[in-house]
């Protein structure tokens, strides 16, 4: 490829930016829930519908866009993504009707699945060695930052105005990435479109049978806790505000306030899990089985939840969101990454993300359903449960996964 480094540099971190806007502008929806509950506009099962339908959308979107990011130019891909979800971020605080929030955030997550293939196919194809393990390591930090930012800008805003504006403010946030986006790219011309042609060309001749992918690799097996961590991923971090400002009897500003240790304590989670993976001692699958194992620990404390206060509740959830954080930097970045030379990474990460948000997706309203009628308690020792099946079946795919990665 005749891209400058230079370029490739710049290229990288504005993807880094984009994303971490993407995630203010998905996250923010989760912050802004509490004060949609409070104001009595919707129920927490109506809310949960539409976050469900968000993640469905969103994990359809990327099994396509997954198998277009390796066939068309990342860049298109992530400046139509990111400007439409700045469009739908902006239409969410003027919706007043379920079925129009349904839509609006429909398309959202649809936007949103255009970014992170194209990501991974950039950062596969442009780095190798050791520059490519510091972007990797880099990539965790996007779901911290863009979530921090979420809960910092809805605590504010819910604080002073309505959840409306938390809306506003993810949409002038991406609607600039994606501009700023939008014109590096278009700088740099035909010498950064290489990037998609001439490592397109070198892969077609490479690319073995996706079936055979996948069952060589172990990751139709990695399908079950792929789906399984992200329910307790997303599901945790949907209904913290939530569940703390119902159990402690406490404002949804002060909740959400609560809720910023989640994002502060996610980076240590994914920074913890790169330095295990750069260590070169853990294989992917052995990470993800540690952490599954650890997460264990603070659920039972949570089954609890009645004899703790809200500082000690939001800590041990922050410890359960933190390790979902590392794993689903293993699944969804490592992992993808791991079949470059297959010209199979963006096809790999639309895959394994179309799987995690299907888990999404079943968790958003099926958590809030089972909390509005079996109450928050007895939800936790169903996460329990959800942690012990994902930390089997990690388990069982170490071998076969090691064996893959060793001959391939």
């Amino acid at each position: 490829m005749s891209v400058k480094k230079q370029g490739l540099g710049k290229v990288y971190w504005l993807s880094w930016v984009v994303y971490t806007c993407a995630y203010l502008g998905r996250y923010n929806f989760s912050a802004a829930v509490a004060g949609i509950v409070s104001d009595g506009l919707f129920t927490k099962s109506e809310m949960g519908l539409v976050g469900t339908v968000f993640f469905f959308v969103y994990g359809s979107g990327q099994l396509i866009n997954g198998f277009l990011g390796d066939r068309f130019s990342p860049f298109k891909m992530i400046f139509i993504g990111s400007f439409v979800s700045a469009i739908a971020n902006f239409g969410m605080s003027f919706v007043t009707t379920l079925p129009a929030m349904v839509v609006v955030w429909g398309i959202n997550g649809f936007a949103q699945s255009m970014l992170w293939s194209p990501i991974i196919y950039l950062v596969s194809n442009t780095f190798t060695g050791d520059k490519l393990e510091k972007a990797q390591a880099n990539l965790p930090a996007t779901l911290p930052i863009g979530s921090l930012m979420a809960y910092l800008f809805s605590m504010v805003l819910m604080k002073y105005s309505s959840w409306k504006f938390i809306f506003i403010a993810a949409s002038i946030m991406l609607f600039v990435a994606s501009l700023i986006w939008g014109s590096y790219s278009l700088s740099i011309g035909k010498e950064g479109r290489k990037i998609s042609s001439a490592k397109q060309a070198t892969d077609s001749a490479e690319k073995a049978p996706l079936s055979k992918i996948l069952i060589a690799s172990g990751v139709l097996l990695m399908f079950v806790p792929v789906m399984l961590h992200s329910m307790l991923k997303d599901g945790v971090m949907t209904w913290v505000p939530t569940m703390v400002s119902e159990l402690f009897a406490v404002s949804p500003s002060f909740s959400v306030m609560l809720s910023l240790v989640l994002p502060v304590v996610n980076f240590f989670g994914a920074r913890i899990a790169s330095s295990m993976h750069s260590s070169g001692k853990f294989s992917e699958m052995k990470i993800t089985s540690l952490f599954f194992a650890f997460t264990a620990l603070p659920l039972i404390g949570l089954v609890f939840i009645t004899y703790l206060n809200a500082v000690v509740s939001v800590v041990l959830l922050a410890l359960i969101t933190s390790s979902m954080v590392a794993i689903n930097y293993v699944f969804l970045t490592l992992v993808p990454v791991s079949f470059a030379s297959h010209g199979r990474s963006a096809t790999m990460a639309g895959l394994l993300d179309a799987v995690a948000y299907a888990g999404s997706a079943v968790s958003s309203y099926g958590f809030g359903a089972i909390a509005d009628n079996i109450g928050w308690n007895k939800t936790i020792i169903i996460w329990l449960a959800i942690v012990c099946v994902a930390m089997a079946f990690c388990a069982i795919t170490v071998r076969r996964w090691e064996r893959f990665k060793k001959f391939n």
